[in-house]
Formats: structure tokens, C-alpha cells, sequence
């Protein structure tokens, strides 16, 4: 059964109960990605966050229409987007969306309002632009207005911040227009009486058009996938429209504490390496190793420059093939600037919700100390007690940690410092909880590894 979410907010204050549409507040980075859309579901974008929040990014709408959704926007933030995105399959209502498409709307400012939190009913404390011309225009109509006064008024109100712009502020204009104070308050007054809710219109609009039934969607491409694109779905995957942590999270979490992780960060790198040798350098079975040399990074014999990605023990007592794996686990991408979580993250299907239920602790452990003192920060603790905890945990030296941060996928020391700032007050608190394997629960988390793995010279890094 398709399913069809609404994000609104001040533009439908009073908006009465809507079966078969799951009303949710306005919109914001990452909202769209964090709900469980599948093909043939309906979105509808009114109202969004934008200051204080950052706001719904145009590659986060591409991404869901690229899966069979339907977009629609209106009004607000939906307007905007739609404006920008309709010749990309996004579906625009109403005369807000028309105006910015046509070009006579250009200022994103124009729908922007000063407003109270959910629990006031959105209550305004300013006046969008849009709502001020639309109720001016009446005004002009009605004769309480000339037109090239009505044009003063925006024009000056258009030169303000978005929060200042009221109806009540009418006569503080006088400066600007060169209209009489008493001739201002009274035009305020008489619109403040025949406000035209131009964004509440539109918005009846959209959702007027979602009660309908769904039409077919129209599928549009995929939008290329930068390291952004992919850091957003990344973070919204395994959250289900909550705030909850998520997949990622627990991934952070068992990089940093999970003392097998290791092993698998190698087993998974020079496995996809392999595969990358096997599809593009023929061949029935890639090596990892011999990719190397294939894609140029280094050619036969010993590279010169391995004593960087190595500890001194390392490069004495390795094999030279073992030299180079470990040069290879902590220095290969998959393609410049994409993460290496994606398949990390498939790997560890089975121990991510233990993970994210500790990750959640840890979150709520912080929730309480913030209470508690206004001001407190995760990354505060950041720089030696952070570092002396991970250093313990992981049983490295502080000249190595660079390349045990390597082995845990972190592009640094300092990276894999700035991941464990949440986690400080758990370790304080409740140690036994970060004692992690990413081993699945019937595994023999001591199976010994052939190949190697960590820091620890040529052994396996077994690490608590």
C-alpha cells in the first residue's frame, strides 16, 4: 500500500486531521532520506526550515523521485523547490510556485516568516512578503490603496529582514515611502482585517491534490552520487523517520570500540580491491596486491614509500605482499571521495542494532548532562582525555595511532578523536557497554586470520 507524508507547518496552523496522508512538521535537511519511501509514495512539501535548520537539499528530493516517489510543493519551502527542481520531474501548486517559476518571484525572503514553535500553533510573528502583496493588491482593488503606494510599501518592507516585516510596522514606513504615519497605521490596520493568506491558500491547494488518487510517477534519473549525497543517505539509513540513531551511528560506534573491527574493515577493503581487479583487469579471481601494480599506484618489487603507511615493526618483519596489503587497507578508495561505509555497513546488518541501541544510550546519557548544565558539549572533552581513551582501547602507541585510526577506516587520528566525543561519558559511566564485536552472534570471535590484520607487527590485531 503507497503511503503519503505532508510537511507543513505555520502556512496550515489549524490544519484539521487528514486520513491517508501522515502529517509531519516542516521539512529540513535529511527528512526526506530518513523516511521509508518506496515506489509509487506521495511527498508533499509546504513548509520548511531554513535558518536555524539547515534546509531540504535539492539532491535529497532528486534521490527519492529517483525511487518511483512523487514530489509536490507549495506555498513555502515547497514553492521554492519545486521552482528549481519542476524540470526535473518535481510537481509545483499554486500561484506562490507559479510566480518564482515565471520569474516574478526571485527572493527566496519572499515566503519567509518569524514564527513560535509547533506547540504555540506556529503562531507568526511577522508577515511573509508573499501574504503582504497578495493583501496590498486586495487593497488597491478595495480603493484603500493607490498602486504606486502599495509598491512603495513592498519595496521598502523587501529592504528589511524577513522577521521585521509586519502589518503592525506599517507606519515605521513613513521614512522610507514618504506616506503620512496616520495614512500607513490606517492601511495596516484595514489589512491586518482583509489579510489574503496566499501561502494558506496554495497549501489547501497541495493538499487538495493528495487526496486524490495517486497518478502514476513519473521516474526521473539518478542523481550523481557525490560523498554528500552519500553521507546523507548513510545518515539517515536505519532511522525510519526518527531521531533515533541510525545505521551510521552504529557504525561509527563499532569502528571505534568493536576490538575485531579491524579484521573486517581489511577483509572488506581487499575484497572489494579484488573485485575492482577481476572486473576491470581480467581474469577469473582479481588479487589485491597485483590491482596495485595493474592501476599504477605502485610496480613490482618493494614501493620506497611504505615506511609511511607502516610501523616500524611493520616494515622489518612483514613479507613484502603483507607490506603491501596493509598499504592498500588504509590507503585505497573506491572512487575519490566516496566513504567506505556503504559496505561496511551491509556486513554488519546483524550487529548494527545492538550498536544503535548503545549509541542511544550514549545520546541520552548526554541529553542528561546538557540538562543538567546548560552549555555542555560532546566534543569538549575532545583532545587528551578523548585521545588517552582511545589509545587504551585500541593498546597503541600515540606515534601508531594515525594507523590504527587507518585500520578502523577513520582517515585520522584526530577523525577517529572527533567520532568518539558522544561516547566519553559512556566509557566514564558504563564501560562494559563498549566492549563490542562485529563478529555475528554464533561467530567464534577468536577464529584465528591468516592474512593479518592492525598494527601489532605481522600478528592478528586482537584488540579489547
Amino acid at each position: 500500500m503507497t503511503q503519503k507524508y505532508l510537511f507543513t507547518g505555520p502556512s496550515t496552523p489549524d490544519l484539521p486531521a487528514l486520513p491517508g496522508i501522515h502529517v509531519l512538521p516542516p521539512v529540513a535537511a535529511g527528512d526526506l532520506l530518513r523516511l521509508p519511501l518506496r515506489e509509487g509514495d506521495t511527498v508533499g512539501i509546504v513548509d520548511g526550515y531554513f535558518h536555524q535548520i539547515r534546509a531540504v537539499r535539492h539532491k535529497e528530493i532528486l534521490a527519492v523521485m529517483a525511487r518511483g516517489v512523487t514530489v509536490l510543493g507549495a506555498s513555502s519551502m515547497g514553492a521554492l523547490r519545486a521552482a528549481e527542481l519542476s524540470d526535473l520531474g518535481m510537481i509545483g501548486v499554486g500561484q506562490i510556485y507559479a510566480d518564482y517559476a515565471t520569474g516574478r518571484l526571485e527572493a527566496d525572503d519572499e515566503v519567509a516568516l518569524l514564527h513560535g514553535p509547533a506547540e504555540s500553533g506556529y503562531r507568526p510573528a511577522s508577515e511573509p512578503l508573499v501574504t503582504v502583496r497578495a493583501t496590498l493588491a486586495a487593497a488597491v482593488r478595495r480603493g484603500d490603496c493607490r498602486a504606486d503606494d502599495a509598491d512603495r510599501i513592498v519595496r521598502a518592507l523587501a529592504a528589511m529582514p524577513y522577521r521585521d516585516r509586519t502589518f503592525h510596522g506599517f507606519p515605521e514606513l513613513a521614512g522610507q515611502t514618504g506616506l503620512p504615519r496616520p495614512e500607513l497605521a490606517a492601511l495596516g490596520a484595514a489589512c491586518r482585517r482583509h489579510r489574503v493568506d496566499v501561502k494558506r491558500a496554495d497549501a489547501r491547494k497541495l493538499i487538495d491534490r493528495m487526496q486524490r488518487p495517486a497518478a502514476t510517477p513519473r521516474r526521473v534519473p539518478e542523481p550523481t552520487r557525490t560523498r554528500y549525497l552519500a553521507t546523507w543517505q548513510l545518515s539517515a539509513r536505519g532511522r525510519n523517520g526518527t531521531e533515533e540513531p541510525g545505521d551510521l551511528a552504529a557504525l561509527r560506534l563499532l569502528q571505534l570500540f568493536a576490538g575485531d573491527f579491524p579484521r573486517l574493515n581489511r577483509e572488506v577493503r581487499l575484497s572489494l580491491i579484488s573485485e575492482e581487479c577481476a572486473a576491470t583487469c581480467g581474469g577469473a579471481a582479481g588479487d589485491a596486491v597485483a590491482h596495485g601494480i595493474h592501476a599504477g599506484v605502485y610496480g613490482p618489487g618493494t614501493p620506497d614509500f611504505l615506511d609511511q603507511w607502516l610501523t616500524q615493526d611493520e616494515f622489518r618483519s612483514c613479507p613484502a605482499d603483507e607490506r603491501l596489503r596493509r598499504f592498500l587497507v588504509r590507503s585505497y578508495e573506491i572512487a575519490p571521495g566516496i566513504p567506505w561505509d556503504e559496505p561496511l555497513l551491509d556486513r554488519l546488518r546483524e550487529v548494527l542494532p545492538r550498536a544503535r541501541r548503545v549509541a542511544a544510550a550514549a545520546f541520552r546519557i548526554n541529553a542528561e548532562m546538557a540538562r543538567r548544565l546548560p552549555g555542555f558539549d560532546t566534543t569538549a572533552p575532545a583532545s587528551p582525555r578523548l585521545s588517552n581513551l582511545l589509545m587504551d582501547r585500541w593498546a597503541c602507541a600515540p606515534g601508531d595511532a594515525d594507523l590504527h585510526a587507518l585500520d578502523r577506516g577513520f582517515g585520522s587520528f584526530d577523525d577517529a578523536v572527533a567520532a568518539a566525543g558522544p561516547y566519553y561519558l559512556l566509557a566514564r559511566t558504563h564501560p562494559g557497554l563498549l566492549d563490542l564485536t562485529v563478529s555475528a552472534p554464533d561467530a567464534d570471535a577468536t577464529a584465528p586470520d591468516n592474512e593479518g590484520s592492525g598494527t601489532d607487527g605481522c600478528a592478528p590485531a586482537i584488540q579489547r
